[in-house]
């Protein structure tokens, strides 16, 4: 009995101490959890704290850079040369991402373009046209000022003369852009609307004829095609007036333009009548005897 006893007091002293460690070992697991879990909430907070510091400082640095940015653009903008090739710029890059056609391009370039200019937007060369043509025709300066820039912009993408454009208009409707002949051609070029009536198509419709600038862009277009199915720029000055009664007055048609050519020509450059009238002096000079 006695064995039995000291049997029973040793297995219940040991279970005490195997509960006691276990007891000790949860108590110091909880707690290690507890410092993690609070370690863990403070590195959260402290990166959360320096992560909106930042955003706000980014803020303000943001907003000053844009309010310098706004300053300086409000700034250029001001000078209207500045401002129309930032909106050309823009409108190109918008298209090119856009894949905007040729036909919708052309049709916002001559929606972007004034009816008029000042004469400070021409170099020399193009104010003595101005002078040139205003005096013959008595037309305002400065919407003739317009027309001649957008002459040289499209004589430069076709590759042709703009006295040669320019005399086709004075000869053709007296650069009245609403001037209408017998055969129904209108406009400064006078294109036939019934021939060319799809090119009309993306500037508006048929009513566009009457727009000085987009008739002029198609007018310029069906000359050059003229000028190049031809090989020559008489006769595709002769095609381009195609549909007149006679071939006389054809012949007479390409005179006209050609001498107004001259005319404007001699108007920009001053010394070509001089020149030409050297060496038509030179060659009626009597030939010096020979020794």
């Amino acid at each position: 009995m006695c064995q039995k006893r000291l049997f029973l007091i040793f297995f219940i002293i040991g279970s005490t101490l195997t509960l006691r460690q276990t007891l000790t070992a949860l108590t110091f697991q909880e707690a290690a959890s507890l410092w993690t879990g609070r370690i863990w909430r403070g590195l959260k907070t402290f990166v959360a704290d320096i992560s909106r510091g930042f955003v706000n400082i980014s803020h303000h640095s943001f907003a000053l850079l844009g309010l310098l940015a706004v300053l300086l653009g409000m700034l250029a903008l001001a000078r209207p040369e500045i401002r129309t090739q930032t909106v050309q710029n823009i409108q190109g890059w918008l298209y090119t991402r856009l894949h905007i056609s040729d036909e919708e391009d052309e049709r916002q370039q001559v929606l972007l373009r004034s009816l008029a200019a000042p004469s400070t937007d021409l170099d020399a060369k193009q104010l003595a046209l101005v002078q040139a043509i205003k005096s013959k025709y008595r037309i305002a300066p400065t919407p003739l000022n317009a027309l001649v820039l957008e002459v040289y912009d499209l004589a430069n993408r076709g590759n042709l003369d703009p006295t040669l454009i320019l005399a086709v208009i004075g000869v053709e409707s007296n650069y009245n852009p609403f001037a209408s002949s017998s055969t129904g051609a209108k406009g400064l070029m006078q294109v036939l609307p019934d021939v060319h009536s799809e090119q009309f198509a993306p500037f508006g419709g048929p009513m566009a004829i009457f727009d000085p600038k987009t008739n002029l862009r198609i007018g310029v277009k069906i000359l050059k095609e003229s000028i190049d199915s031809t090989g020559s720029l008489v006769e595709g000055l002769r095609l381009y007036k195609a549909g007149e009664d006679s071939v006389s007055q054809e012949t007479d048609y390409i005179a006209r333009v050609l001498t107004e050519q001259s005319r404007l020509q001699e108007a920009i450059n001053p010394a070509l009548p001089q020149a030409a009238s050297a060496a038509q002096s030179s060659k009626n000079l009597p030939a010096k005897p020979s020794q």
